[in-house]
């Protein structure tokens, strides 16, 4: 199960850390701090690829606690993400389940098979409508 990690480094608002990988250094930028009359926001970074993870964790500066994991999540694979959307055929419609918004709809739509232009695609009634005609469906995008 792969994991979301956010790491964050207290003290600091932004800061380029190098982590040695095998013979490779990997660059990694923390960034998103600020400083507030509020207080202090310290400086983070997000990934979910496991070979930065591991980098960063097996790291002096994680070690000695200079970098800490301020929030961790569980990213659960409901299916592949090879495209923006994944397509199921069920009869002859075609069914985006992942598509949620009107850009995503927007996007599948001007790529390829489809191919329609912008200028088909101007509002959300443009868009359900050539949907439509080419027997799209979004049932995920009200």
């Amino acid at each position: 199960m792969k994991r979301k990690v956010t790491y964050e480094i207290r003290g600091q608002i932004e800061r380029s850390c190098y982590f040695r990988v095998g013979k490779a250094l990997l660059r990694v930028d923390f960034t998103g701090g600020s400083i507030n009359s509020a207080g202090m926001t310290p400086a983070n970074y997000t990934t979910d690829n496991a070979l930065y993870q591991k980098a960063i964790e097996n790291s002096e500066q994680f070690r000695s606690g200079e970098i800490v994991i301020g929030a961790t999540e569980k990213i659960v694979e409901k299916e592949p993400a090879d495209n923006v959307a994944s397509a199921e055929n069920k009869g002859n419609k075609e069914v985006f389940v992942n598509v949620t918004n009107m850009q995503q709809a927007r996007s599948m739509l001007m790529a390829e098979p489809y191919n329609v232009s912008l200028s088909e695609l101007q509002n959300k009634q443009a868009v359900r409508g050539k949907a439509e005609e080419l027997g799209v469906s979004f049932p995920n995008w009200l």
